[in-house]
């Protein structure tokens, strides 16, 4: 009898301490002392309508997210909150992004980056991220050379010895392009050309198409970028016209008439949402080159549309966001678009987006490394596999490849034509083609 009391005595024992150590694995944890906020830079210009249009989407992603609990880190045992530094490159131009950027990085400690803008000024800021290993998830800047030109991608093809490649491979490992390049787009702007405008307007004929672009790695790129895929594809369209210009240059007459002469089917124009209506304008009203315009997707901010306005009528525009489609192609789009209106009174531009996205992004990484340490944080980028966002993908998927196009995502971009809405007297735009093999889901009969 005594033995059994015994076994009885010791089995409520070990129940008792088993049931303790239950009672303490599901108690909640304390917080580590070294829980705090994560600090987030926001690289952008912000003295321009794209920079604002970036800081605006970036708030309201960092609202959203912090309301809703904010990010768990798991190091941490607590959640924490995002919080936004900003790092104002100015105008974007490499002279003025360094110093904003340094200070982001070695002085306030950023956790990672957010951002950049035009491919010139990404190109530079990009290397004191490189040096100080931060991941950085770059929402601009279409020249592929900002993941392209370490290692892993070839150095972009240009070899360990071009000035523009880096040999750091760990440094380059922390750049992630979140962006269309130049040959994304590229490529949708001539087989539009190729498919749908040629037979309308020269059956009998290669389709005539002048570029005219800023001289800088961005306009370099998409001219590289144009001529590689109509030469690749054996495309019936022959350049006329590649002409560039200094991007102090105001004034683009010159240039205009000379394309004049060639007499284009279509217009190229390569440069920033404030200057390309203005090219456009100059182009119909001074130089009589009354043709058709196409714009690259950095022009889908407000300022390209009210400065253009009903000028643009007719006119063309590659995206891979359209804030205007009514019903929209997502609906993930219509409601940040609405909620994006209702907050600052306008529409969202194609550069917002692509930030908005890219918080969601980095609160997916940090959750999955449980950590704000950055190569952990830059594995798990490495590994993102998220439900497609604003930007559309053509796999659905926001995935970074780690083939020779480093780190990049394959988005899906459309052509846009710009309509005068008498009603609201503004410009706006549709889409009206989407690439075969790449058909957003709301849009599948657009090409028909």
């Amino acid at each position: 009898m005594q033995i059994q009391n015994k076994l009885v005595g010791s089995i409520i024992v070990v129940i008792l301490v088993l049931a303790a150590v239950a009672v303490w694995q599901l108690a909640p944890k304390a917080p580590s002392a070294k829980a705090r906020d994560i600090k987030v830079g926001l690289v952008a210009p912000l003295n321009t309508s794209i920079g604002q249009d970036m800081l605006r989407a970036a708030e309201m992603a960092v609202k959203e997210i912090n309301d809703a609990g904010g990010v768990y880190v798991a190091e941490w045992k607590t959640q924490v909150k995002f919080t936004i530094v900003k790092a104002n490159t100015n105008d974007d131009n490499p002279a003025n992004v360094v110093k904003p950027v340094t200070r982001t990085v070695e002085t306030d400690q950023v956790d990672l980056l957010i951002g950049g803008y035009s491919s010139a000024g990404t190109l530079v800021n990009q290397l004191i991220a490189i040096d100080n290993k931060v991941p950085y998830i770059i929402t601009g800047a279409s020249n592929q050379l900002v993941t392209r030109r370490g290692p892993q991608g070839n150095f972009g093809g240009f070899g360990p010895n071009d000035p523009n490649s880096i040999s750091d491979a760990e440094g380059m490992s922390y750049m992630f392009h979140y962006c269309a390049t130049n040959y994304h787009y590229s490529k949708t702007i001539v087989d539009f050309f190729a498919t749908e405008m040629k037979p309308q307007v020269a059956p009998n004929r290669n389709f005539s198409l002048a570029i005219l672009y800023r001289n800088d790695a961005f306009g370099q790129g998409v001219e590289q970028a144009t001529k590689y895929w109509i030469q690749n594809e054996s495309l019936p369209i022959t350049l006329v016209a590649e002409i560039s210009y200094e991007t102090t240059i105001i004034n683009v007459r010159n240039q205009l008439n000379t394309i004049a002469e060639t007499h284009p089917d279509a217009v190229l124009v390569v440069d920033n949402p404030d200057k390309t209506p203005l090219i456009i304008k100059q182009g119909l009203e001074e130089a009589g080159l009354k043709t058709i315009y196409i714009a690259v997707e950095n022009s889908q901010d407000l300022v390209f549309y009210d400065l253009l306005g009903k000028v643009g009528d007719g006119q063309l525009m590659e995206s891979k966001f359209n804030p205007f489609m009514n019903p929209s192609y997502s609906q993930t789009v219509e409601t940040y678009c609405q909620k994006y209106y209702k907050t600052y009174n306008q529409m969202p531009g194609m550069m917002g987006a692509g930030t908005y996205d890219a918080f969601y992004i980095a609160k997916d990484a940090i959750q999955r490394a449980g950590t704000v340490d950055k190569a952990k944080v830059r594995n798990a980028l490495e590994t993102t596999n998220m439900d497609e966002m604003l930007i559309q993908t053509k796999t659905g998927r926001i995935q970074f490849s780690t083939g020779v196009d480093y780190h990049e995502i394959d988005p899906v971009t459309f052509i846009e034509q710009l309509k005068w809405d008498n009603a609201t007297s503004k410009l706006k735009s549709q889409i009206i083609w989407v690439p075969p093999d790449s058909c957003l889901s709301g849009l599948k009969d657009i090409n028909s």
